[in-house]
Order: structure tokens, then C-alpha cells, then sequence
């Protein structure tokens, strides 16, 4: 995590504009006048996304939504094909780029448009109103250019494939862990709800008493928010899992979590 919030903040302090909102492509002793690609947007929305599940600050997750809003904004021509759908993987204001390509192959490293498909379902997964709607929907409209593809050589773009299985599930699993941070109960908590694999499953951790913390919820997730302040106990961890933030009851010891994470979806 030190490693990996330390990439972090420093391609967010040499790498990113924070007026623009918009990433240059490299650095070598100093930020090169390349613009990013598409794949440098979608990469690092993963990993900020990574970043903060596993226990990275709020800051991670607002930056994540600052860049996939800047990659989807269709008031400029910076990756969206507004004709055809999709995201190009260069920029459209470089006038020297004669042709620009849209890639619907997965090789050793998955497309742009494969991964920001995945990143759209789980920022989905985690707010509510018409944030999340509108990144479901821009989600099933990625699909959709690539529908020929999926059909036809589901086996060129694994990743995309992996994406609508998520995008099929009807009701995504949550695991809230609301607490102090950080502490070894936390982290323990925080370990318990990453032990079992499931692609379907979001965590969400919230310390009441960060004000930041507190302000992103209830702009972009009240029930988030609501759970905090209902939950919150001064010498403990409580962990939540729900569906679609219909939940169950509170826990707070890692074995309660992994018998509710052990249940079938339909069970909770």
C-alpha cells in the first residue's frame, strides 16, 4: 500500500493538471508535453480505485471520479467518439494524427475501453441517484459498440467479457466497514472482507469522525453516509454487507463477516 500510494501521489503531483483535470502521457526529469492516452486514464482509475478498497484514503477514490468524468466529458473531443461510441486511445486536438484507432483487443494488456468498462461498474456500484445510473449507462453503451466483437471473438477481449458479466449481475454486493481508521481492528476487518473473491462485491470503509470522508458520502451516496453515523462505535469496527445498501445486520468481529460473506446473494 506505502508503495503503491506513493505512484500514486506522484503522478498526481507531476503528471496531473488539477485545473484541467487531464494527465500527461510520461515523465523524464519532468513531465513530457505528450498528452495522456486513454489507457493512462483508464489504468489509473483502476488502481485508484484498488488503491482506496483496500484501505487508501477518500482523496484516491474523489481523484478516480474527477478522471473517468474528465475520459467521458462530452464537451471536447478527448476520447469519446461522439459518431460511433466508444473512447479512441489518443486525444482528438492533435491535428498531426491522421487516424485515430479505437482497440477492441485484450493482449498481454487489456484495451482501454475493456478496463474503463469494469471501472464504470464499480463506480456504479458505489454511488447512488443518477451518478450511478449514468455510469451504468455509459457502461452498457460500451458494450454496445462492441456487441460485433463480443459476439463474434468473445475470446479477443476477455477483460470486456469479464465487464458484462459484472454489468449482468442485477443486484451488486457491498461490504461497508464503518471505524476508525487506521487501527488493527481495521485492518483486520479490512483483511476479513477481501479474504473471499467475489468480482460482484464493492467495499466501501468510512471513518465518521473524517469530515472529507463524511462530505463525499452524503453528496454521492447518503445511505453510505447514514450507515456511518448509525453504526459508529468509539472501540470497534462494524462491517455491514448488503445489496444494493439493503443490508444486514451490523457485525464486529471478522468470522460474523465471513459467514455473511460466505452466503448466497439471495440469502442476505
Amino acid at each position: 500500500m506505502e508503495v503503491a500510494e506513493k505512484a500514486a501521489s506522484f503522478i498526481r503531483r507531476q503528471l496531473y493538471d488539477q485545473q484541467t483535470h487531464r494527465l500527461q502521457h510520461s515523465f523524464r526529469n519532468g513531465p513530457a508535453k505528450a498528452p495522456g492516452f486513454l489507457d493512462d486514464y483508464a489504468f489509473l482509475i483502476s488502481g485508484l480505485l484498488d488503491l482506496y478498497e483496500f484501505g487508501g484514503g477518500i482523496n484516491w477514490l474523489v481523484w478516480a471520479t474527477e478522471l473517468q468524468d474528465t475520459q467521458a466529458r462530452t464537451d471536447d473531443e478527448l476520447f469519446l467518439d461522439k459518431e460511433g461510441g466508444g473512447y479512441f486511445n489518443t486525444p482528438g486536438e492533435d491535428p498531426s494524427v491522421l487516424l485515430r484507432v479505437k482497440e477492441d483487443h485484450d493482449g498481454a494488456e487489456p484495451s482501454g475501453n475493456s478496463v474503463s468498462v469494469i471501472n464504470l461498474v464499480r463506480l456504479a456500484s458505489m454511488v447512488t441517484g443518477t451518478k450511478s445510473d449514468y455510469y451504468r449507462q455509459n457502461a452498457e453503451h460500451l458494450l454496445a459498440v462492441f456487441e460485433t466483437r463480443l459476439k463474434d471473438m468473445a475470446v479477443a477481449v476477455p477483460l470486456m467479457c469479464c465487464g458484462t458479466d459484472m454489468l449482468s449481475v442485477p443486484s451488486g454486493k457491498q461490504v461497508v466497514l464503518v471505524g476508525h481508521k487506521p487501527s488493527s481492528e481495521f485492518e483486520n476487518m479490512l483483511a476479513t472482507a477481501h479474504a473471499l473473491y467475489d468480482p460482484n462485491k464493492t467495499v466501501i470503509h468510512i471513518d465518521p469522525s473524517n469530515a472529507e470522508e463524511m462530505q463525499f458520502w452524503e453528496e454521492k451516496n447518503s445511505n453510505v453516509a447514514l450507515m456511518a453515523k448509525n453504526n459508529f462505535a468509539a472501540d470497534k469496527v462494524v462491517a455491514l454487507v448488503c445489496q444494493n445498501f439493503t443490508c444486514s445486520a451490523p457485525v464486529t468481529d471478522p468470522g460474523s463477516l465471513v459467514a455473511l460473506l460466505s452466503q448466497k446473494t439471495t440469502s442476505l
